[in-house]
């Protein structure tokens, strides 16, 4: 397990760009022997980690502008 309980706010962004990047490079090494489900996996992977992404900056700037 890792420590990063510290600050899991900045953790959750760091993990999901993490996420992001290896459901990137696994696309990269798709051939024509990868079961589509598999890419279909990979590919909602990505599109799941990239929305929460989208929302945690959306939030930050939601709170910007309010102060």
């Amino acid at each position: 397990a890792s420590c990063n309980h510290k600050h899991s706010y900045m953790s959750r962004r760091e993990e999901l760009e993490h996420e992001i990047e290896l459901a990137q490079q696994q696309l990269d090494n798709v051939t024509e022997n990868t079961p589509p489900q598999v890419v279909e996996q990979i590919n909602q992977a990505l599109d799941s980690a990239s929305f929460e992404l989208n929302n945690l900056y959306d939030d930050e700037e939601i709170q910007r502008f309010d102060h």
